[in-house]
C-alpha cells in the first residue's frame, strides 16, 4: 500500500552508523549495497509504503530509494 505524506524522516541511529536503503517497499525489495545514509541525518519524504509483509518504508529519493521505518522518526511538515 502506498500513501502520500509530507514531512521529514530523521535517522534514529547513532551518527557512527549507517542505514542501508532499498529499491522498493514491496516484498520483492532488494537492499542497495552501495546506497546508505548516516545515522542522525534528516531527509525529505513524500511517500510511505507498506509491503504485503507489513514492513513500512519511506521514500527519501526521487529515483526510488526507500528507508525502513524502524530506523527513522517521521515528522510531518506543512508547506
Amino acid at each position: 500500500m502506498l500513501e502520500k505524506v509530507n514531512g521529514i524522516v530523521k535517522v534514529n541511529q547513532n551518527s557512527r552508523y549507517v542505514v542501508f536503503l532499498f529499491d522498493t517497499y514491496e516484498m520483492s525489495r532488494k537492499m542497495l549495497q552501495d546506497r546508505f545514509v548516516k545515522g542522525e541525518s534528516t531527509w525529505y519524504t513524500d511517500e510511505k509504503g507498506t509491503g504485503d509483509d507489513g514492513k513500512v518504508f519511506y521514500r527519501i529519493a526521487q529515483d526510488g530509494e526507500w528507508i525502513e521505518a524502524e530506523y527513522v522518526d517521521f515528522i510531518e511538515t506543512t508547506e
